[in-house]
């Protein structure tokens, strides 16, 4: 029989294939506990199972896909961005954030991305599948097992557009969200999308409840397309409208990001048009939350970043007319983990 990647299953899954190599059912819950809570990567540690039990185990998964290709440390702020080699020989970067009093995941969800930013260096990289659910959580357990510290923050921000692999990335957040694997709370882990709209409205459908990033990055149609590929870019008014109707059924933070690019999106006209476009669609008690971004370099793109007083400019604008905006500063510029460097 060949080996099973057992990250891979879900519950009720998991306990129908324990079932059929002629386990007791009760032996899932066991099996969760030591793979979720205690992170094993061998079922010889399971010490509360028999021997054949584990023996068994062994002989129908494996526990881990992932080998470390290469790690780099920030010697700025303590970012670490990892390169993992899937058992495919496929490149997939994650980030470790260290925050104030938090530890954060910055996660992939495909290897390479369909989708194509002009100013994204893992939009250069092209899209070779979607990573599977247990992939998308072994970079949490990998992680944690380098650096020694539990994961406590996700963020669904590396390589890959989260929504258009969304069976795996709503599988692999149940697991996250299950108090009896990862038991993470919903206000800790944000899904990022460039603003997929059936599938945000699919996300609010099904109740999923983790908070929600839109990369809108541009305040009309016409600029918009100068950063995101047509292909992809739905019109920023239904991006607003079904972002905020998430943000309201879920109760929870929307979060517009957005990448301040010289000469194309960072003008005091550009700012007001998004204030325009945001009061059109939200009202009072909306909450929302505005990321500037200013622009990171990265290879063979020929934009710049905005000077720290236009940045400011921009900002103060935001801020005067009642929005919610913060610059958010670049983590991990000099080892290329930045916001748009996750190329491989």
């Amino acid at each position: 029989m060949q080996k099973k990647y057992l990250l891979d299953y879900e519950y009720k899954d998991l306990e129908k294939f324990i079932s059929g190599i002629g386990l007791k059912p009760f032996r899932s819950r066991q099996i969760v506990k030591w793979v979720y809570q205690k992170r094993i990567e061998s079922f010889m540690r399971c010490s509360d199972l028999p021997i054949d039990v584990r023996e068994k185990l062994d002989s129908a998964f494996y526990l881990r896909a992932f080998k470390l290709h290469s790690r780099k440390k920030s010697i700025i702020d303590g970012t670490i961005r990892y390169n993992f080699l899937t058992r495919d020989n496929l490149h997939i970067p994650a980030v470790f954030l260290p925050q104030k009093g938090r530890n954060v995941a910055c996660i992939s969800s495909q290897a390479g991305c369909p989708v194509g930013c002009y100013f994204c260096q893992s939009g250069k990289t092209t899209l070779k599948r979607n990573l599977s659910k247990g992939e998308i959580l072994e970079q949490i357990f990998q992680i944690e097992k380098d650096t020694g510290l539990k994961i406590d923050g996700v963020l669904f921000m590396g390589m890959g557009e989260p929504l258009l692999n969304y069976k795996n990335v709503t599988s692999a957040i149940k697991s996250i969200l299950d108090h009896q694997q990862l038991g993470l709370g919903k206000k800790h882990v944000t899904i990022s999308s460039i603003g997929i709209v059936p599938q945000i409205n699919k996300l609010k459908e099904d109740q999923t409840g983790v908070r929600l990033a839109v990369s809108l990055h541009a305040p009309d149609d016409e600029t918009r397309k100068k950063i995101v590929p047509e292909k992809m870019s739905y019109a920023v008014n239904s991006i607003m409208k079904a972002a905020i109707s998430y943000s309201r059924t879920n109760k929870m933070r929307l979060t517009i990001e957005y990448m301040l690019i010289s000469g194309l999106n960072e003008t005091l006209l550009s700012a007001q048009k998004l204030v325009k476009l945001i009061r059109k669609h939200s009202n009072h008690k909306d909450n929302i939350q505005i990321n500037l971004i200013p622009y990171n370099p990265t290879v063979n793109c020929s934009y710049k970043s905005p000077g720290e007083d236009e940045v400011e400019k921009f900002r103060n604008y935001l801020v005067k007319n009642k929005c919610l905006a913060i610059v958010r500063r670049a983590k991990g510029l000099d080892i290329g983990s930045a916001c748009g460097q996750l190329g491989v």
